[in-house]
C-alpha cells in the first residue's frame, strides 16, 4: 500500500516562529525576508505566514522545514523483534520538495498509525495534509508521482508517464503552436525542440514508447494544422511540398532537430 501526501498551500502555510526558532542562519536576515512580502501591480502585499516564493532561498527553507520527517518515520517503524522473529513493517519515505509517498504492509497501518504522526509532524510547522488529495492506493491500482504513474502489472512493477503529465506536455506544444501562426518554420521548431527534447529526456528512462509514439503523432497532426491554416487557399500537396519535410523512421516524427531515443531516431529538414 502506498500513502500519497499532499499538504496543503505548502509554501504558503508554513510557520515564521518555527522558521525563527529552528532554521539555522541569520535571524536578523531571515526575519526581514519573512515579512518582505512582495510587489504587484505597484502594490505591495505583506507576508504575515508562509515561505516567500519566487527566489532560490524559497524551496532550500521549505526543504529545510519538511527535513527530519523520514527520520520520525524511521524510528517509529524500524525493524523490530517480536515472539523471535523480525518484523518489518514495510514503511518507506520518498520526498522531492512537498510531493512525497509513504509505502505500508497494509492500509491500516498507513491510515491509523503513520498519518498521525505525519499530521503531527506538520502540524507544529503550521502546515496539514489535504484530506481530499492525500490518498491510500494499492499498488495494483497504480498511483503518479513526479509525472510518472507507478503500478504493479501482474507482479511486475512498471513506470510509465501519467496522464496528467502527458495532457500538460501535449497543451503546452499546442499553444505554442496556435499562439504563433506567421512565426518562420525553422523558428517555430526551434522554439519547440528544447521543450520536447526535455520532455523526453526525463520520460525516456520509464516504459514511454507508446507515450512517445501518440506525442509523435498528435504534434505531427497539430503541425499540419497549422500549415493549411498559413496557405488557407492552397491544396494539401502544395503545402505539404512548401511547408516540413520530416524523414523518420517510423512515418511521423518527433520535432527534433537531430534526437536519438531508445526506440527511433528523427531528423527533420526544412524546405523553402
Amino acid at each position: 500500500m502506498v500513502l500519497e501526501g499532499d499538504i496543503k498551500g505548502c509554501f504558503d502555510n508554513i510557520s515564521h516562529r518555527w522558521m525563527m526558532n529552528n532554521i539555522p542562519m541569520d535571524k536578523e536576515i531571515l526575519r526581514k525576508w519573512l515579512k518582505s512580502g512582495y510587489i504587484e501591480t505597484q502594490k505591495l502585499f505583506p507576508t504575515e505566514k508562509g515561505s516567500p516564493q519566487g527566489s532560490p532561498i524559497s524551496p532550500v527553507i521549505s526543504n529545510m522545514v519538511l527535513d527530519g520527517l523520514e527520520i520520525v518515520l524511521k524510528e517509529r517503524f524500524s525493524k523490530k523483534k517480536v515472539n523471535g522473529k523480525y518484523h518489518f513493517p514495510k514503511v518507506n519515505f520518498i520526498r522531492y520538495a512537498d510531493d512525497f509517498i509513504v509505502t505500508g504492509e497494509s492500509r491500516e497501518l498507513l491510515e491509523y498509525e503513520v498519518k498521525p504522526l505525519i499530521k503531527e509532524f506538520l502540524k507544529v510547522r503550521g502546515l496539514e495534509l489535504s484530506e481530499e488529495k492525500t490518498l491510500i492506493t494499492h499498488i495494483n491500482d497504480g498511483f503518479d508521482f513526479l509525472g510518472v504513474n507507478i503500478r504493479m502489472y501482474d507482479g511486475k512493477l512498471l513506470t510509465k508517464p501519467s496522464k496528467k503529465n502527458y495532457e500538460a506536455i501535449i497543451k503546452k506544444i499546442r499553444n505554442i503552436i496556435k499562439d504563433n501562426p506567421s512565426m518562420k518554420q525553422e523558428l517555430l521548431i526551434r522554439k519547440l525542440n528544447p521543450i520536447i527534447r526535455g520532455w523526453v529526456n526525463f520520460q525516456k528512462f520509464n516504459v514511454s514508447a507508446k507515450a512517445f509514439e501518440k506525442l509523435d503523432y498528435e504534434i505531427w497532426q497539430s503541425l499540419w494544422s497549422w500549415c493549411k491554416r498559413r496557405h488557407p487557399k492552397k491544396g494539401r500537396r502544395w503545402v505539404a511540398k512548401k511547408s516540413i519535410s520530416i524523414q523518420s523512421v517510423i512515418g511521423h516524427g518527433l520535432l527534433v532537430s537531430l534526437l536519438e531515443i531508445k526506440w527511433k531516431t528523427v531528423k527533420i529538414s526544412l524546405s523553402g
